[in-house]
């Protein structure tokens, strides 16, 4: 993952100095993931969230379901399986449990896998919505390019021209509805092409900029350009033709764009060991940045009103969620782990905290007065029928009935065993105040 942004970089990075709010929103980011391996490259729709799970050892997909709070391994590590979509209940990947890496399916309603693709040379990068999936074909020749399949009816058509060149990453396909949006590499100068219900594929350049990282919700397609020593996020109106222009962030190259709806996120790299993730609000006119620690924010995606990205300020690679326009309830997990927070008396504040009582240990919690424990509840995990040993999450709820300064603190150990001053602590400082958010 590393190896391949510093790749971006190197093709992408220029300097620039922008306009753009620095300031994060009030709402803080909840830490989805806990384990401490990697999670990676996450995706989002509704109430279901997917990533990558380095967590056996392998790289395996894995499902989160917020009404539920439960997650579920999808795959079963006997293959790599990278870039996951999901739309509804179906998820896609690309796996290589065969040889070249395939597109596969998994209907999580319906509790069945399937293998999509099966030619040579490698499909990678899907996307779906609805019934319609879209990938990248690498096979040699002529027969390679964007595809297209209707779930439906299994078939299956060439969407580009003819082949596709450049990093998959770049070219990233893309689809809504009808609307299926590519970039093509094609003598080093990408370029983003656009099909509408079939329609013969149509350029959004105007020649002589550098676009990738396409994405498309609706009549709406944003994309990175780099044009005439300028770094922007564009966003194009396929209905009127209208774009507008964003910039990056300061300094740095807008990444990995996401749409959905008026909402806008991108990845601001700099080459640096740190980058943020930003927000654009298109009915609001409004730009700010929503990261603001001293990490790295990799890969951001939208649905509705929830971001999710991979950031590391944990220390492994986990996935995090920021859900906009709700400011009574605040999230806190492992990654908030000894900071002093601020939020208005009689919000919610929710802290959940990795727990596996089948090892005996368990989290001590001790709440200073003032914080009224609204509730108190341990969720298991997701797993298969008949496994044994599995862990979950522990969520505290918690109020703070008037102005003040209380804290959070607990402990994680075996209860019949001596403390020793060596156990894995979470303490959070909470700060409530009249009006705030």
């Amino acid at each position: 993952m590393e190896h391949r942004f510093l790749c971006l970089v190197c093709i992408l990075m220029v300097a620039l100095t922008t306009g753009v709010s620095g300031a994060p929103v009030v709402n803080p980011a909840v830490q989805v993931t806990t384990d401490r391996s990697d999670q990676i490259t996450p995706a989002i729709d509704g109430d279901w969230l997917v990533w990558v799970d380095g967590r056996h050892g392998g790289a395996d997909i894995y499902l989160y379901d917020f009404a539920a709070g439960k997650e579920t391994r999808i795959t079963n590590g006997t293959a790599v399986a990278l870039w996951p979509d999901i739309s509804g209940s179906r998820i896609v990947w690309q796996d290589n449990r065969l040889g070249d890496p395939e597109i596969w399916l998994y209907d999580a309603a319906a509790g069945n896998e399937t293998r999509i693709t099966n030619e040579t040379g490698g499909q990678v990068m899907p996307a779906i919505d609805g019934d319609r999936v879209v990938w990248l074909d690498r096979r040699a020749g002529n027969a390679g390019g964007v595809y297209a399949m209707n779930l439906t009816t299994r078939a299956t058509v060439r969407v580009s021209a003819g082949p596709v060149e450049g990093d998959p990453l770049i070219v990233s396909p893309d689809v809504s509805g009808g609307t299926i949006v590519w970039a093509d590499g094609r003598g080093g100068n990408y370029t983003v092409f656009v099909s509408r219900e079939g329609g013969e594929p149509v350029p959004l350049a105007n020649g002589s900029a550098l676009q990738g990282f396409p994405a498309v919700s609706g009549d709406r397609v944003v994309w990175s350009e780099v044009h005439n020593g300028s770094a922007s996020v564009v966003v194009h109106n396929l209905a009127t033709g209208e774009e507008e222009r964003v910039s990056a962030g300061p300094p740095g190259v807008a990444a990995y764009p996401d749409i959905s709806g008026n909402l806008v996120v991108w990845q601001n790299v700099t080459g640096r060991d740190t980058d943020d993730v930003y927000l654009l609000d298109l009915a609001a006119g409004e730009t700010r940045r929503i990261t603001g620690d001293n990490a790295s924010q990799y890969l951001p995606r939208v649905s509705g009103n929830r971001v999710v990205w991979m950031g590391n300020r944990s220390g492994d690679w986990d996935i995090y969620l920021l859900t906009l326009g709700n400011a009574s309830r605040y999230t806190f997990g492992m990654g908030d782990n000894g900071q002093n927070v601020t939020v208005p008396v009689k919000s919610e504040v929710v802290i959940s905290l990795a727990e596996n009582p089948t090892t005996g240990y368990t989290w001590n919690a001790t709440v200073s007065p003032g914080l009224t424990v609204t509730a108190d509840r341990y969720a298991q995990n997701m797993t298969a029928e008949g496994m044994l040993g599995a862990g979950g999450l522990h969520t505290w709820t918690l109020v703070p009935e008037k102005s003040g300064i209380f804290t959070f603190s607990a402990v994680y150990r075996r209860p019949w065993e001596n403390l020793t001053g060596a156990e894995e602590r979470f303490d959070l400082t909470i700060t409530a105040v009249n009006g705030a958010g």
